[in-house]
């Protein structure tokens, strides 16, 4: 093996793939929120997500191969379940993406727009935070794990105001009620995945400093 090829299969470091992943999984956010605008011509949007989400599935394994560079085990099983949670928001968008697709409204209700709003604030917020890794002030992590679960609880009552409204006030069909339902369902859970990963960055800024 030549020197080049021993450069390039280098591992890259957790900070590395930390902010890999949320990159990748904001551009998803994005291009969700362009099929969103763009339901009368989604496939090539739904097409970009997946691959996007893809993406992410690769990041995921490169950082969990990089976890065996790591020595303590606490520390092992906290990262494992960070790196658990970026696949679990880039899978919602996608997921969110497929029921789209499945599902083929006519218009994008304003709730969805609003959570997916909300949960680009939040990763916009954590990419802020994950840059500092693994340098991370426990005063910034807590403000931001706390800043997420605000925006986290807005979501929730997003998605809860909306289903109180459609039952009592019968907007939609039945049919499209419940494909709504589902799919604001994914994008709320979508941000309880963005906020239980600041979470665990919180916990993992504690853990350093018992070391």
């Amino acid at each position: 093996m030549n020197d080049d090829n021993a450069i390039f299969q280098k591992p890259r470091s957790l900070d590395e793939l930390f902010n890999a992943h949320l990159a990748n999984t904001f551009e998803c956010g994005q291009v969700l929120s362009l099929l969103f605008s763009n339901l009368d011509t989604p496939d090539a949007y739904i097409a970009k997500v997946k691959s996007l989400e893809e993406n992410g599935d690769r990041l995921t394994a490169e950082a969990y191969s990089s976890l065996e560079l790591l020595t303590h085990s606490e520390f092992i099983h906290l990262t494992e379940q960070l790196v658990k949670r970026l696949d679990d928001i880039v899978d919602g968008m996608n997921n969110t993406a497929r029921l789209i697709d499945i599902c083929i409204p006519r218009k994008i209700e304003d709730a969805a727009q609003e959570i997916l709003s909300t949960l680009m604030s939040m990763i916009a917020r954590f990419q802020v935070e994950v840059a500092r890794y693994p340098g991370n002030e426990l005063a910034d992590v807590r403000e931001c794990r706390e800043t997420l679960k605000r925006w986290e609880e807005s979501a929730d009552v997003t998605y809860h105001e909306w289903r109180k409204t459609q039952r009592r006030i019968n907007m939609l069909p039945l049919i499209d009620e419940a494909n709504w339902t589902e799919i604001l369902g994914i994008l709320e859970q979508t941000t309880d995945a963005a906020y239980h990963a600041a979470l665990l960055l919180e916990r993992m800024a504690r853990f350093g400093l018992r070391q």
